[in-house]
């Protein structure tokens, strides 16, 4: 995705709503700002971010990392160093894994060293984050990653390349790899994100990623979560809904699956007979939207989960809706609603800072 251009204004809006200078912004619109900083891209855009990490959400600090790692820009090494590292102790393990994975992104061999250092951390997701994110780095720069293709279909930079060619592997082979414990967490994600490029309607692929599930690691359940939103197939929401409702299951889980199901924004496979699914994967009246609503003002829920679910509403809303949310509206009266592989917050971003960006030109 293209940086496009902004005002110095709506730059200034964007970055108010980000850190939320009034004290009253909804996180779904600083969310949306993120992902609209994202579009825009640049320096500058950079600096914003990195001020965003002071803030007490846990949520947003962890999309703020996630940005940083997509925007490819080395000026946020030092960012990302610091968040893992923690030194003040302001950052929790959610956080401090999206810094390293963000770090693995940016691809920098002067990274190596940094991310060995967590290698023992004491957070399993972290230490595990920081695997992958050597092993990326170093397949990166590697005769055969520097000769690799990126998939058009998936415009995210992913902790780990897809193994081979569409084409080269069955769906059980990659079953097999994916589910395989006494193989590199690299290798197991590799076949995680081949199994994604069989694409939504593969319903085979998407029963073996759900199959993920019931890892050991909350870090490789969060990545088959998040993964399903990038497809926004319907046959994952019975999987997503499960781990949402999981009160046992880890909040990072959690957090990608509501996300996930907001950005899907269906109900899943029309005529799905519901009675044959297992009781935590059946929908309510009201559907999908309703268990997102529940759970985003459940006073028990854990905060990252209320909050997550309450971005995923927005997501929802944006996905099945001809309005645009976002904090510049009166200027995206134009913006597209084709639904691209990327996170329902990423493609609603990126339609609102399309319409900016037209208006910037015809202005």
């Amino acid at each position: 995705m293209s940086s496009v251009q902004v005002t110095p204004e709506q730059l200034s809006v964007l970055k108010a709503t980000l850190l939320n200078t009034s004290g009253q912004t909804p996180l779904h619109e600083r969310f949306r700002s993120l992902f609209m900083l994202k579009a825009v891209g640049g320096d500058e855009v950079v600096d914003i971010i990195a001020e965003g990490f002071k803030d007490p959400s846990p949520l947003l600090k962890h999309e703020l990392a996630y940005v940083l790692g997509q925007l490819s820009n080395l000026r946020a090494l030092p960012v990302l160093n610091a968040v893992l590292d923690n030194s003040d102790g302001q950052h929790c393990s959610m956080v401090r894994h999206e810094a390293a994975e963000a770090l693995g992104a940016l691809s920098q061999l002067e990274s190596i060293p940094t991310l060995s250092k967590y290698l023992d951390d004491p957070s399993r997701e972290v230490r595990e984050t920081c695997e992958i994110a050597v092993k990326k780095i170093e397949f990166d720069n590697s005769p055969e990653g520097k000769a690799r293709q990126l998939n058009p279909d998936f415009p995210t930079i992913d902790p780990a390349p897809s193994a081979t060619p569409i084409g080269d592997v069955s769906i059980p082979s990659l079953r097999t790899d994916l589910l395989n414990t006494s193989l590199p967490l690299f290798e197991r994600y590799r076949a995680m994100f081949a199994l994604r490029d069989f694409g939504a309607n593969s319903k085979e692929a998407v029963e073996a990623l759900a199959d993920g599930f019931g890892d050991g690691s909350a870090l490789f359940r969060h990545e088959v979560a998040y993964i399903f939103g990038q497809l926004s197939s319907p046959y994952s929401i019975p999987s997503l809904l499960s781990r949402l409702r999981d009160p046992k299951e880890d909040d990072m889980v959690r957090h990608e699956a509501a996300e996930a199901l907001g950005g899907i924004a269906s109900d899943g496979v029309e005529g799905e007979d519901q009675s044959k699914l297992p009781t935590d994967q059946q929908l309510p009246e009201g559907g999908v939207l309703a268990v997102l609503r529940e759970w985003a003002v459940k006073q028990d829920a854990p905060i990252v989960v209320r909050e997550s679910c309450q971005v995923a509403i927005d997501m929802w809303e944006y996905e099945n809706s001809t309005d645009q949310f976002n904090p510049l509206d009166s200027l995206t009266a134009s913006a597209s609603h084709d639904k691209v592989n990327s996170t329902g917050m990423e493609r609603s971003a990126h339609a609102a800072v399309a319409a900016m960006s037209s208006a910037s030109v015809s202005a």
